[in-house]
């Protein structure tokens, strides 16, 4: 049984139970060590038993059952192509699985064992680009409920990347090589320790302690990342150990994104984008490929203002957005203004985006140096928004404006000094507005605020967001915003959250569209709904999204999605949805 504690992206922690023994993932299987015991805080999985590594019922190691034989942990001469008659072991809880990607899912499709482990997983240290398949099709085919095995390529390098890409188990008999060379593994790479005396080496076997202590100290870093779903930023730091690892982040994010994105909540905690490889974090490609396909500009917006971000999250709040604020409310019939703030990673924020993950979130640092890539996404980003027609385009950029210009075809650049927040470029950026919006009739504050909240839920819900907004006005002090059906409440748009909380009434809307449905069977709910609970789930549903629970066809409550739409219907132990709303016995 396994009980998932903890989710960042695929990498996740959990509790397994195997009989009475319980274990944490992720976790490293000491490899045959008759000298080491475990170190301090190191939670190992499996003992050692002489030439046997069993997993044992906690408290009767001579007496449990063997779950991870020998065979699972050859030398790595036999993982170097020397032996190919690995298969399903009967009786022992444990498929080994070895072969090309596609291979692989057929055998792990043929198999109930909870353990499903690589068996070639040493060969594929030469290749990133089907390692990275390799991941894909062993998590994708294993599910929810089972462990990942990758025996013999544990570096503490890549601990943090191998746990990100799903895998539970590891192993040290990588380490134990290293250690006959006298070389100690680091997070940072192997080091001789022949050569630098501080790592306090000069046997074979002080080598391989040194090791072991510091893949305990990893091991508990990558549990804690996953603890605060920041396991992505760790990968960006340990990566530039090596060439192979970069390649194969690189690859599993621009060839594997569709896997990835669904294991990416909607919401999540503040985070960096250090590296350039945050660029491609599912999360953050998810947000503009959504602005891409789902997002539709208010329709009382004419006048497009581009503007740069802010180091202060939500823009709103920053003291250079509140200098554009009085400005913009300073100009009469300021609503026809579209402000579009300009950034990386994330491309173009509409205003009325700011407080949805990850825009709120991320923090970048500031070179005032854009490389190519970047320069590249935030044009596409641009082109897309001016795609949707505006009357006159205002680029209130600054220096960054040097790239985003060459993709407009009329335009007005407002910023007279290098400081978009100087007097004179704000006193120009007024007089500007000013003039355009003096050209349209006045925009019912009403209005506005009801097109930008359908802006909002077209782009959280997909098409089912205009149903959910059709016929309602808005009340409330942004970014504190009802949408009311006359004296009906259908939901709210609060800071906190940053995205549209549903009612029972707006749940019912949404309802009608067959998205965001998580079906419950047949019993009275008195909390949360459990994934034993539940029948089946929109496959579309994220973590962090709005799930509306049916029962019997009705809709019975509404809450946040704990779990993906496909992890509620495979799993059978863990919260699936955090109610807010239930319905009312009759």
């Amino acid at each position: 049984m396994l009980e998932v504690l903890g989710r960042s992206g695929v990498g996740r922690s959990a509790r397994w139970t195997a009989s009475s023994f319980k274990a944490l993932t992720p976790n490293i299987i000491l490899a045959g060590d008759p000298v080491h015991t475990n170190p301090n805080g190191y939670d190992l999985v499996l003992a050692d038993r002489g030439d046997v590594h069993s997993l044992h019922a906690l408290g009767a190691p001579d007496n449990g059952d063997i779950l991870v034989p020998h065979d699972l942990y050859p030398p790595l001469s036999q993982m170097r192509g020397g032996r190919t008659d690995f298969g399903s072991i009967e009786g022992t809880g444990t498929t080994l699985v070895r072969g090309e990607p596609s291979a692989i899912a057929e055998q792990v499709k043929s198999t109930n064992s909870e353990i499903i482990a690589l068996g070639n997983a040493f060969e594929y240290r030469r290749d990133a680009r089907h390692f990275a398949a390799a991941m894909v099709a062993l998590r994708g085919s294993a599910g929810y409920r089972r462990l990942i095995y990758t025996p013999g390529i544990m570096e503490i390098s890549n601990l943090a990347l191998l746990a990100y890409m799903g895998v539970d188990l590891v192993d040290t008999s990588l380490l134990r090589y290293r250690a006959s060379r006298m070389e100690v593994s680091m997070a940072e790479g192997t080091i001789s320790a022949r050569d630098v005396k501080w790592v306090g080496a000069t046997t074979t076997e002080e080598a391989y302690a040194v090791s072991l202590q510091n893949a305990a100290k990893e091991l508990q870093l990558v549990r804690h990342m996953i603890g605060h779903e920041r396991l992505r930023e760790l990968v960006e730091m340990r990566i530039h150990a090596s060439p192979w690892l970069v390649s194969a982040l690189r690859i599993y994010d621009e060839g594997h994104y569709d896997f990835q994105e669904k294991y990416f909540p909607v919401i999540g905690p503040r985070f960096y984008c250090n590296a350039k490889q945050s660029l491609t974090r599912p999360d953050i490609l998810r947000y503009r490929k959504r602005i891409m396909d789902r997002y539709v500009r208010p329709a009382d917006k004419k006048v497009l203002l581009l503007i740069p971000c802010s180091a202060k999250k939500p823009y709103f709040s920053s003291k250079s957005h509140q200098a554009f604020k009085r400005v913009l409310t300073s100009v009469s019939n300021f609503d026809v203004i579209h402000e579009v703030i300009i950034t990386s990673p994330l491309g173009a924020v509409p205003r009325e985006l700011e407080l949805y993950y990850p825009a709120a979130q991320y923090d970048i640092p500031v070179t005032g140096h854009w490389d190519r890539e970047e320069v590249a996404m935030v044009q596409e980003m641009v082109k897309r928004i001016v795609s949707f027609g505006y009357d006159h385009i205002i680029c209130h950029l600054g220096d960054e404006s040097e790239f985003v210009l060459p993709v407009l075809d009329e335009y007005v650049d407002t910023t007279k000094t290098a400081s978009c927040t100087s007097k004179d470029s704000l006193d120009n950026l007024y007089a500007v507005l000013q003039k355009y919006c003096a050209e349209y009739p006045r925009v019912p504050r009403g209005l506005d605020r009801a097109s930008s909240m359908r802006s909002s839920a077209i782009f959280q819900f997909g098409e089912a967001g205009a149903t959910l907004t059709e016929g309602c006005e808005v009340s409330g002090s942004y970014p504190y915003s009802r949408f009311m059906m006359g004296r009906t409440q259908m939901g709210m748009l609060t800071p906190d959250r940053g995205m549209i909380s549903l009612t029972i009434d707006g749940a019912e809307r949404i309802a009608t569209s067959g998205k965001f449905l998580v079906h419950m069977k047949d019993f009275e709910m008195t909390g949360n709904l459990f994934a034993v609970g539940v029948e089946s789930a929109d496959p579309d549903i994220r973590i962090g999204d709005e799930a509306i629970v049916m029962r019997k066809g009705k809709v019975e409550a509404v809450g946040v999605a704990t779990m993906n739409g496909e992890e509620m219907a495979d799993s059978a132990k863990g919260e699936a949805v955090r109610i807010r709303h239930k319905r009312k016995s009759s």
